[in-house]
């Protein structure tokens, strides 16, 4: 059976989703946004013992699934497609069993230990919030955004903030913001990084890892996930004693 998260249902939705990244999105959703808005909706399955087997986020039809193997996969999938979802964020496997494939994948990593401080240059300032409109340029000079996605990004990451529930962070040299770092899904026991760039004009000057390492620092004692898409993310985290964490996948409806 699948429906609509309650109030008093909080508690149990947040112990069933530790321990995932997939899980800390939905958790760090449901923080940020709560049950009353209609863009912002969460979901339980259930079995006959009333055991929670499965949950679903969705942010504007973009959905996000964490499922244990005891999961309902025929229902989770008719329930994906009436449900109007647009995208569908989750771990390979579960794609894979639910619709045979994926329209893109990659790597997970997690950290879960002690972090350095970072060691900068001369003249570097790290920045513990970095202000939306700085945070999104620096994201289209590095190619993740686009200058129409402005206004979506915006309302999200600063509502996100207002709420506790996102921490960013910045390199500034020069006066200009070289790196950042943001953790837009925050839960109570694991965290997932997003928006990780450094300026092309200054990589490998280690500004990417001081962004990196500050921000798992202000995150602990929480594990922090990541979901690379390429080999090259991949090895960056790898340095930083990310560990394989599984596989992810997104689907298009």
């Amino acid at each position: 059976m699948i429906r609509l998260v309650t109030e008093e249902e909080i508690p149990s939705l947040e112990r069933f989703c530790e321990g995932s990244p997939f899980g800390g999105k939905i958790a760090g959703l449901q923080r940020a946004y709560g049950l009353s808005l209609p863009f912002a909706c969460f979901w339980l399955q259930t079995n006959e013992r009333r055991e929670i087997t499965a949950a679903v986020s969705s942010l504007d039809g973009a959905a996000v699934l964490h499922l244990k193997s005891a999961a309902d996969r025929d229902e989770l999938k008719e329930f994906l497609s009436a449900a109007g979802c647009r995208t569908l964020l989750c771990e390979e496997s579960a794609a894979h069993a639910l619709y045979g494939a994926s329209n893109r994948a990659g790597e997970m990593f997690v950290c879960s230990r002690v972090i350095e401080y970072p060691v900068t240059e001369n003249g570097v300032k790290l920045l513990d919030e970095v202000p939306v409109r700085e945070l999104f340029s620096l994201l289209c000079e590095c190619g993740q955004q686009r200058a129409e996605q402005f206004e979506p990004f915006y309302l999200d990451v600063s509502h996100r903030v207002r709420h506790g529930a996102c921490l960013t962070q910045g390199a500034v040299f020069s006066d200009k913001l070289v790196a950042c770092a943001m953790a837009g899904s925050i839960a109570e026991t694991d965290a997932v990084l997003s928006a990780v760039a450094a300026h092309p004009d200054f990589r490998r000057r280690g500004f990417g890892d001081a962004v990196v390492r500050t921000l798992l620092l202000r995150l602990l004692p929480r594990a922090v996930y990541v979901l690379c898409e390429s080999e090259r993310a991949a090895l960056f985290y790898r340095s930083l004693s990310f560990f394989p964490a599984g596989r992810w996948a997104e689907l298009d409806f």
